[in-house]
């Protein structure tokens, strides 16, 4: 059996959970240089409407269905599946106002049915 995988977005948040951020990561007291220190550069930088500075970090980690190796059904049918982290952190000035982690599972389909 052939199985492809694919990774990709911020290494650093590869293996952390809520409990993991939490514990590096404290509302009111981390600045942005411990937070960058931690886990490098964010993903995306933007600003919330009451002009705060957001940074994002991802990471996902895939696997191709078993389907898509199937000849000439995964041809038609291709799928995969695996799991999408996101880290957010919100600052005020140079410290963190709120942060979150979430874990979530994602699937894809393609192909011509």
């Amino acid at each position: 059996m052939v199985a492809a995988c694919a990774s990709g977005g911020n290494e650093s948040i590869k293996n952390e959970t809520a409990a993991s951020v939490d514990a590096k990561i404290h509302d009111g007291v981390t600045t942005k240089e411990q937070v960058r220190a931690a886990y490098g550069d964010p993903v995306a930088t933007d600003f919330t409407d009451s002009g705060h500075e957001k940074w994002v970090y991802t990471f996902t980690d895939s696997k191709q269905d078993a389907a898509n190796f199937i000849p000439l059904y995964g041809d038609l049918h291709q799928g995969n599946h695996g799991t999408e982290k996101h880290l957010t952190v919100i600052f005020t000035g140079d410290v963190v106002w709120h942060h979150s982690m979430n874990n979530s599972a994602v699937k894809a389909k393609g192909g011509l049915f």
